[in-house]
């Protein structure tokens, strides 16, 4: 009998260009619609009809066609790397389809409409209930020539999704299923750090929080502490992600304390839960942690030097805090030109530092060292150096330090946006950084099977009304 020949052929590298064409046009779409609901509500406009029609059709619209990218990235993948022709087997068509995200807004085949009209979309605002509800967002496409860059990309593109207001709302984190089965959990930090609101907010009652859970979680390492980390165990469940899965989580500042506060937790990373094997923490003070993470995962910690946040955070942990009052004390004393006070908190700070060093707390070695800087500076007529300086009167000291085998912290000299806690200050050290533990850490990272296509999803966590 002859052979028979399925009549499915791919151009692989045509279909990714195009697919990566399409999700240009989607994340378009759904800016579009992200800026006319803000313009809406700017203006003082009433919406109406008119206005949820149009923003529930640029939802659908851009879903729509992230399912479709998906997909076409799915089939691209399946087709190079196995030598079963798809086409002949339309069980696995409609599987991949499902994987695609088809599946979370209709059942229906590839010919089927993929977004029933009667499905309703968050807002950006976000939205009270639909605790756990998963939205698609953006796939993921990892790109890059070696096995570091792809890995050091996957960081990139997670903090870049931090950092903006789209793909992740003030009341979700983000989930990401790769081709290989493994998942990115994406968590961003506290929606009301520079205009705190008391309680939990009633436009979207997030769990990111800063006065009712993030400061509690600060105070511990533990989940039963942090109502962030066991939402995210639930949304997890929630979405199907099954035990046993291998995840990476990447997250900053309060997302930071979550993702480390997770993967210390043996229940959640190990026999009976998940297997983390990764971990980013950007913009946390995060020590006080580490020890507790399980020594299989693979952990990098990053921290701007002049990050006022992750600075804050250390003060209250130990001998520091005197150090932080004397150093204020001094700087005072230098605008009032009163240098007897100046040398009385340079000789304090000398004792502090002598105190934090014996607790292990690298945070005010060289005080007095970098106030006396402050001083030559204002006496020269320069104050922008002497800014610079006082800057640096409280800052972290740079470095990369292997703490562990598989630990390593990057105390690096960032940007001052947002008091230097902004996510874009990582993104840019993440995207600049040659350093080869750093490195080794984005190597691995692709080497655990997460630089690969993606389809992601927002995942709801509005603490429930009746709470």
């Amino acid at each position: 009998m002859g052979r028979t020949v399925s009549p499915f052929w791919i151009d692989t590298d045509r279909a990714r260009r195009t697919a990566a064409a399409w999700a240009d046009r989607a994340d378009a779409w759904f800016r579009t619609r992200f800026d006319l609901e803000g313009d809406v509500v700017q203006l003082q406009l009433s919406g109406g009809a008119a206005t949820a029609a149009a923003l529930h059709h640029l939802s659908a619209a851009s879903t729509e066609l992230w399912v479709g990218v998906s997909f076409v990235r799915l089939v691209a993948d399946r087709s190079e790397s196995s030598d079963r022709l798809i086409g002949a087997d339309p069980a696995t068509v409609f599987e991949l389809w499902r994987r695609a995200g088809a599946g979370a807004r209709s059942l229906l085949p590839p010919t089927g409409a993929v977004v029933d009209p009667s499905v309703t979309f968050s807002s950006r605002f976000g939205d009270i209930g639909q605790t756990y509800d998963a939205e698609l967002r953006s796939p993921y496409s990892v790109s890059g020539s070696t096995p570091t860059e792809r890995g050091r990309n996957v960081v990139l593109r997670a903090l870049t999704d931090i950092d903006g207001e789209v793909q992740i709302g003030d009341d979700e984190f983000g989930l990401v299923r790769f081709t290989g089965g493994r998942y990115l959990v994406v968590l961003p930090g506290v929606t009301d750090l520079s205009g705190i609101d008391l309680g939990l907010n009633q436009r979207h009652r997030t769990v990111r929080d800063v006065d009712r859970y993030a400061y509690a979680s600060s105070r511990s390492t533990s989940v039963d502490d942090n109502r962030y980390a066991a939402m995210v165990w639930d949304g997890l469940r929630a979405a199907g992600v099954p035990i046993g899965a291998s995840l990476m989580l990447v997250g900053h500042s309060y997302g930071a304390d979550t993702a480390l506060d997770l993967a210390a937790d043996p229940r959640f990373n190990g026999a009976a839960g998940f297997l983390v094997t990764h971990v980013v923490a950007a913009g946390y003070h995060s020590a006080p942690q580490l020890q507790h993470v399980d020594p299989r995962t693979e952990v990098l910690v990053l921290q701007n030097s002049r990050d006022a946040v992750v600075i804050a955070e250390a003060v209250g942990y130990g001998p520091v805090t005197a150090s932080l009052d004397d150093a204020r004390s001094a700087l005072g004393h230098l605008r009032d030109l009163d240098p007897a006070g100046v040398v009385r908190d340079v000789g304090e700070l000398a004792s502090d530092a002598a105190d934090a060093a014996l607790a292990g707390a690298e945070l005010v070695a060289d005080r007095a060292t970098m106030l006396g800087s402050v001083a030559v500076a204002l006496v020269a007529g320069r104050p922008d150096r002497a800014v610079a300086a006082a800057v640096d009167a409280v800052a972290l000291r740079p470095g990369v330090e292997r703490v562990a085998e598989r630990q390593v912290v990057d105390v690096f000299r960032g940007g001052f946006e947002g008091v230097g806690h902004a996510p874009a200050n990582y993104s840019a050290h993440v995207a600049a950084t040659g350093d080869p533990d750093v490195e080794a850490f984005f190597e691995s990272v692709a080497a655990g099977g997460y630089a690969a296509s993606g389809t992601a999803w927002a995942i709801d966590v509005s603490v429930p009304v009746d709470e």
